[in-house]
Order: C-alpha cells, then structure tokens, then sequence
C-alpha cells in the first residue's frame, strides 16, 4: 500500500490485574506503555496514543478507546493482527479502523458505560481477579432507592480525591441498572464521564447502605455539599470494568 499519514481509532480489551491502569506512570507498567511499545515496533516510528479515558491500577476493560497518529505503511488490517501478536497476552485490540484527524477519543464521547461485579455466596477462585467478593446477600430491592439518588445531574465532589479535578466536580448519570444472575451481582452505570475512584466510592457507599452503615438521608447529603469531604467507603478496584464508550458521530 502507499504510505500515509492517518488517525488511528483503537479499541482494547484489557486485564488490568498487573497494571498500573491506562496512562504511563513513572513506576510500574501501563497500559498505555505496552500499546505504545508494540506500536513502534511494528511501524518503527515514534508513537504517541491517546486514551479515552484513565483507569484506575486493577480496573479493567472490555471496550476502552484511544486515538493515534501514525504513517501507516501496511493495511490496517494487518496492524492489527500484528499488534495483537506482539502484545502482552492480557491486552488485545478488538477494533482499529481509520477516523478524521479531528476526532478526539477523550474529548468527543457522548457517554461511558462501566460495569462493577459484585459476588456473594461462596467464593469463586475463577472469579477473583474481576468481581469483588462480599461474605453478605445483597437485596436488589433495598438498594434501588439509593441508586436512584445518584442518577441525574449531580455535585459529586464527596466522590472523588482529586485535587486536579479542579473545581468541576458535576457529573451527570444517566441510568445505574443492577442485575442478578445466580450469586453474582452487576451494577451498570452509564454517565457522560466518571472521575478518579468516582465509581468505586459510589459502590462503596452502595454497600455500606446494604449493611446499615449509612442512610438515604446520609448518602443524598454527599451529593450537595460545597466543600470537598471524600466519602470513607471505596469498593476495590478488580471488580470494575470499562465496558464501552459511546461516541455520538465518529465521522
């Protein structure tokens, strides 16, 4: 094929039990890092990804998005089955497909869809790795009403660490559904973005209402306050896992 210069639109699956999440860190592996790496050394030129979103060390992925510029020198195709090679065997690249140059991956998404998976009952050593296992019952019924108080536009600096989030802590949920099959519990949540630990600190609180440990009353106070004052309960990050993101028009 003839060489071009061209915008690389990427979505990965990923296992992110050995990685310090996406973006590079100066200590420990990334993801980012590892995709960066494999690239240059199939186009062997200098490669720089840009990931949709960041993730946490230990969550994981089953449709996170970058973008890249590259001069491409073989069919997209072949990149692909190239990459997924080379890389380290907990990452694949499920989707790579050519996009305008304008297209952003982090700045252009219309929502992001995660899923938290919770397991009860006895322990599954099969599931250790991508559930968070909880030696209680969870009652679907009973956590419905605190779910709701989360969806809508909200204020949810009580549910993030972040000093650099600056003073934007709004965020709108659009739907949390939950689902049982058997003893394992999933939690979906789909927003038009989730900062640091949002969603593991919303879990969190989730189970410690299961528990009793905190109120509607409590839980619907974390969503108006005016100064920063971090909830005390973050679920674990394993059980997380970017399951899509949704882009309104990629063209």
């Amino acid at each position: 094929m003839k060489p071009v210069n061209v915008r690389l639109l990427g979505t990965l699956a990923f296992l992110g039990t050995h990685y310090q999440g996406w973006q590079t860190q100066k200590q420990g592996h990334s993801i980012q890092e590892q995709v960066e790496k494999t690239l240059q050394q199939i186009l062997q030129q200098p490669i720089k990804v840009y990931g949709a979103s960041r993730t946490d060390a230990g969550v994981h992925a089953r449709g996170f998005v970058f973008h890249v510029d590259v001069h491409l020198t073989i069919p997209v195709s072949k990149l692909r089955r190239a990459f997924n090679r080379m890389i380290q065997e907990e990452i694949v690249l499920r989707k790579l497909t050519i996009v305008p140059s304008t297209f952003e991956a982090r700045y252009q998404h219309a929502k992001k869809t995660y899923v938290y998976s919770v397991l009860t009952g006895e322990r599954d050593p099969f599931l250790k790795a991508t559930t968070m296992y909880v030696p209680f019952q969870l009652d679907p019924k009973l956590l419905k009403p605190a779910m709701r108080l989360f969806i809508g536009k909200h204020d949810f600096r009580a549910f993030t660490t972040k000093k650099e989030d600056g003073a934007n802590f709004i965020r709108t949920i659009f739907r949390i559904s939950l689902k049982k099959v058997g003893p394992l519990f999933t939690f979906t949540f789909v927003g038009d973005g989730f900062m640091t630990y949002m969603i593991r600190m919303i879990m969190g609180t989730l189970l410690a209402y299961q528990q009793g440990k905190l109120s509607l009353t409590t839980i619907k106070a974390y969503l108006n306050l005016t100064m920063r004052g971090p909830v005390s309960y973050k679920a674990p990050p394993h059980g997380l896992c970017l399951e899509k993101v949704t882009y309104e028009n990629k063209t």
